[in-house]
């Protein structure tokens, strides 16, 4: 089995480049080694609780529960995410959606719980959708 690692990549695009100029074909393989590349790098990239503190700062609101308080109303409706993703998608749910929900008189954490939960494990979405959230749509 070939593990793909970002050593292999670089000596793969070290080889190309020493045979320039590209045909074609090199091209295209150049422009998967690429996209290997980057998706190996956002592999790497897990969401942190690094991440989700550095998030929490910018949250406007500031965020509502602490990650022991979520994380009991994980555990109380039988969830099961790593503790920082779970506290940062309910905090990041009331940030985006609470007024709203307020407003209907729907402001109980077992929603936002159930919330967080079904953005967390969302069946159309590409692993690590906190991380790739994070990395892609919020604002640092």
């Amino acid at each position: 089995m070939y593990k793909i690692t970002n050593e292999c990549i670089e000596k793969e695009l070290t080889n190309l480049m020493e045979h320039a100029p590209f045909s074609y074909g090199n091209l295209e393989k150049l422009n998967v080694l690429c996209k290997a590349m980057w998706n190996l790098s956002k592999m790497h990239n897990a969401f942190t609780e690094e991440d989700a503190k550095e998030w929490a700062k910018h949250m406007d609101p500031p965020p509502r529960w602490t990650m022991e308080q979520t994380s009991a109303v994980m555990a109380q409706n039988g969830y099961y995410h790593k503790p920082c993703e779970f506290w940062t998608a309910m905090n990041m749910l009331f940030s985006d959606y609470g007024k709203t929900l307020i407003k209907f008189s729907m402001d109980k954490p077992e929603i936002w719980a159930s919330l967080a939960h079904d953005f967390l494990d969302d069946p159309d979405a590409q692993p690590d959708k906190i991380g790739r959230y994070w990395r892609d749509v919020v604002k640092h």
